[in-house]
């Protein structure tokens, strides 16, 4: 697990809710104990917990939560009683507790639990399966929105049923439902502190997001390409040069976490634009993000009536060439200003470009 990406979930889970649903056969299993030590950690750093157990007994799940030192309470009655459970468990996690409640049936998508997160405004509704997660090709899905899932996208995964339940869970009102296999040691720190995680998620809100640039997140950008700035791979740019052409950035997000970020510069007079200041995260490269933010903007300059677009680059021939099917260009396709800018500047780069039409 990747410590930065640790702190910089910190901030944005403390204070929310999760709803954790675990499976019968996993109450008395000996991985349990691995998931109440992350649910501890979780509570520790400001998580509002509350652990379901499928059935009517909470007293195992209880007295485990104990042999592991969660700050945890047991509401006396399960969920099938209605209003009754729901305040109980609500009066706990008011008072800084792991609320602790039975089910009362069968299955990790019971009425009762479900009703309880959307009523409670539960963040995350998380299934500890006692099996394996949906998943394609020998891999798990990570994450797929709940229209998605509707709309048969995920018709030859496995479990694909449970999947569909996962989707009516997040149309109840529960933003991200996770399905975790519960029997691997440390599944809900490593799948809630990794972009990617290691069960299935769905989900109904921006989990990945292409936006524009806000002057909030400009020090982080400056922060972000400052390696590539001093290793020459990007030009270097100033708190002022990008507030004033704002509308030009845009960023890659993933949980409100920047990870990217991509320009698109116009020329509306030569019809063109230019794509620029590319850049992941090292800790994020290798998924594709940087190919999605390259189509958004060459779909945004579609859009906007251009007919090529171009990139210039000394240390990324490789990708615009190789990955994404750019020509090399000679210098003089530029437009005048752009080429006099380049021509100033000493570097030897590259040019790149394709036509939009």
């Amino acid at each position: 697990m990747n410590i930065r990406s640790v702190l910089e979930y910190v901030p944005y889970f403390r204070g929310r809710l999760f709803v954790v649903h675990i499976c019968e056969e996993l109450l008395a299993a000996e991985p349990l104990v691995d998931a109440l030590l992350d649910v501890d950690a979780l509570h520790e750093i400001g998580v509002r917990l509350v652990l379901v157990a499928e059935g009517e007994d909470t007293s195992l799940l209880l007295r485990r939560a104990g042999l592991c030192e969660v700050h945890a309470a047991a509401a006396e009655l399960p969920l099938t009683t209605g209003e009754m459970a729901l305040a109980r468990v609500r009066e706990i996690v008011e008072r800084r507790q792991v609320a602790i409640v039975a089910s009362g049936t069968t299955g990790q998508f019971d009425a009762g639990s479900v009703a309880l997160a959307a009523q409670l405004g539960a963040a995350k509704y998380i299934c500890l399966q006692a099996g394996g997660v949906p998943g394609r090709g020998g891999q798990p899905i990570f994450a797929v929105l709940e229209r998605d899932v509707f709309s048969g996208a995920c018709d030859d995964c496995t479990h694909a049923d449970t999947l569909l339940q996962a989707a009516e869970v997040c149309r109840c009102g529960v933003p991200r439902v996770h399905l975790l296999d519960g029997r691997y040691r440390g599944v809900l720190l490593d799948e809630i502190f990794s972009e990617e995680g290691v069960g299935a998620m769905v989900h109904t809100d921006s989990y990945r997001e292409i936006r524009l640039l806000q002057e909030d997140d400009i020090p982080e950008l400056l922060s972000m390409i400052a390696r590539c700035v001093v290793d020459s791979k990007l030009v270097e740019r100033t708190y002022e040069s990008i507030r004033e052409h704002i509308d030009s950035y845009y960023v890659y997000t993933l949980d409100d976490t920047i990870v990217g970020c991509v320009a698109l510069y116009p020329f509306a007079a030569e019809h063109c634009a230019e794509l620029g200041c590319l850049f992941i995260k090292k800790n994020y490269e290798g998924h594709g993000y940087g190919r999605a933010m390259c189509r958004y903007v060459e779909e945004r300059a579609r859009d906007l009536g251009y007919e090529w677009i171009f990139a210039i680059s000394q240390s990324a021939v490789d990708y615009f060439r190789d990955r994404l099917g750019y020509a090399e260009l000679p210098r003089d396709v530029l437009p005048e200003s752009r080429r006099a800018v380049l021509e100033a500047s000493g570097r030897a780069s590259a040019v790149f470009g394709r036509r939009l039409s």
